[in-house]
């Protein structure tokens, strides 16, 4: 209910926001007319009372009506004078005093909204993060940024984040690393989903709710509805709690599904820029379908590429990296690197795990 009271509120004053936004153009443009008028008869005035040219009288006014006032050119005739503080004093400059005043409290205004999350930025191309993690968004949002813009592919984008969680506004972090906007509003709002512009981004990251309930997946999949219905072109992440649930995210319209990961946002920027590879990083840290096994054997004098070939051949799994006598890693070296270590990491199937001594029987050319 309260929810619902809330989002009621945000709709009713984002509807008073944009009326008083037309009322200021439509303000403007009649003060606007009312001066052109105030400024035309001055000018006259005096050029019939004055007996000065239009051009000088044009001059007149204007260095009048600013206060500027350099006293080349007076009003001497009693009716000249009285045009001057009718026309410019009384219906001219204090107009113009007030219009300025107007237009000043409609910048700042403009200026409050954007730092609330209340403007419209009317992006394209853009990256559009939904949600916020539920802990230390902020270190978050740093590190994820800071990847697209470490990506050559993703430098230059703007992005967007679509959060209830800075509602007075982005942190300073987060602002310092430019071109970085927020929006506040709920990813469940289809005029949120809209002001974000979220069928013109190039890149969508819909991040879980709560990383660690399942059913997060449930609003990640009205999300991906909603998405679906706008028409979305750009290319879709999700985060999925729980894998029962990936194909039925995929379906909505999701085309990369991920595991929240909160300790590494670089496997999202990851999944962008390479996809599939954000699968593999993420079956390192599982059992699942591949799983990446270390063997404490002897190692003397092999190239990188012999090693490798010799796991492929013997189908045992895929080298990826070993470890030398002083307990330091290598992953994937060159080819043609001699190794001499003291362990091997291989990348294994689930179902084909050998046991060490076969790897070791491999390395020395025996059967296995």
């Amino acid at each position: 209910m309260f929810t619902w009271f809330f989002t009621l509120l945000r709709r009713r004053h984002g509807k008073m926001l944009a009326v008083a936004q037309r009322q200021m153009r439509v303000s403007l443009a009649k003060t606007v007319a009312y001066l052109s008028v105030i400024f035309t008869a001055h000018i006259l005035a005096m050029y019939v009372f004055e007996g000065i040219n239009l051009p000088d009288a044009l001059w007149l006014t204007l260095t009048t009506v600013t206060t500027v006032g350099y006293g080349d050119l007076a009003a001497a005739s009693l009716p000249g004078r009285a045009a001057t503080v009718i026309l410019l004093y009384m219906g001219g400059i204090f107009v113009l005093a007030k219009v300025a005043g107007d237009y000043f409290d409609y910048r700042t205004d403009i200026r409050l909204r954007k730092i609330r999350g209340e403007w419209d930025w009317k992006m394209r191309g853009h990256i559009l993060i939904i949600n916020t993690p539920g802990h230390d968004g902020e270190q978050y949002f740093s590190r994820l940024i800071r990847q697209f813009r470490e990506s050559e592919q993703y430098r230059n984008h703007c992005i967007q984040i679509l959060t209830t969680g800075f509602p007075d506004g982005l942190p300073d972090r987060l602002t310092r690393l430019a071109d970085v906007v927020h929006y506040h509003g709920r990813s469940d709002d289809p005029e949120s989903l809209e002001a974000v512009n979220a069928d013109q981004a190039d890149v969508i990251v819909v991040l879980a709710k709560d990383e660690y309930d399942r059913g997060s997946d449930s609003k990640t999949f009205d999300i991906m509805h909603r998405l679906s219905e706008k028409g979305v072109q750009g290319t879709v992440l999700a985060e999925c709690v729980d894998d029962r649930n990936r194909q039925r995210i995929i379906k909505a319209g999701a085309d990369i599904v991920t595991r929240p990961m909160r300790a590494y946002p670089e496997m999202i920027v990851r999944g962008f820029v390479a996809p599939g590879s954000e699968q593999i990083i993420e079956n390192m840290f599982t059992s699942a379908s591949d799983e990446y096994v270390r063997f404490d054997l002897e190692i003397s004098n092999m190239s990188w590429k012999e090693v490798v070939c010799c796991m492929i051949n013997n189908d045992l799994g895929t080298a990826v990296a070993y470890v030398d006598a002083d307990d330091s890693l290598h992953c994937n070296p060159p080819a043609n690197d001699l190794v001499n270590a003291s362990a091997l990491i291989l990348m294994v199937r689930e179902n084909n795990k050998p046991d060490q001594a076969k790897v070791a029987r491999a390395l020395q050319g025996g059967d296995t």
